[in-house]
């Protein structure tokens, strides 16, 4: 047993399956719409959202690997904590870069879908900070 250890209960599958239709998502944007850019003159916003995927890839499968081996773990055997705040942190880099990433696709795609992104995304902050600011009972 390791002293510096905590219970491997903190990584679920659903997360890893998260992880794992992200990962497929910037894959298949690499593929495709990196043959869209071009050698002379890239786009940068293309270019920069590509790059975000490059970015969550390596994350995203360590991620898949730490989780798939706390899941393995028995119950009676502890995880160190080490491996977990590696596991979150592969985690929020994994979702920053790829969700960014998936955004900046959609934004270009279009200006509505920008517009309404941006929308509900600071709604999202909105209640986030409220729910976070308001007094516990």
């Amino acid at each position: 047993m390791v002293p510096d250890s905590v219970e491997a209960t903190a990584v679920s599958t659903t997360s890893a399956l998260i992880h794992t239709g992200l990962l497929s998502v910037g894959l298949s944007n690499l593929f495709w719409k990196g043959s869209e850019l071009k050698s002379d003159n890239p786009e940068t916003l293309l270019l920069v959202a590509l790059a975000l995927f490059c970015i969550a890839i390596p994350f995203q499968g360590l991620y898949i690997l730490l989780s798939r081996m706390i899941r393995e773990y028995t119950s009676s055997v502890m995880v160190p904590s080490s491996v977990l705040v590696l596991a979150s942190r592969c985690e929020f880099v994994s979702y920053a870069c790829g969700i960014t990433g998936f955004c900046l696709m959609l934004v270009r795609t279009s200006g509505t879908l920008a517009a309404t992104l941006i929308g509900s995304t600071m709604l999202v902050i909105i209640m986030a900070r409220s729910a976070l600011s308001a007094p516990t009972r």
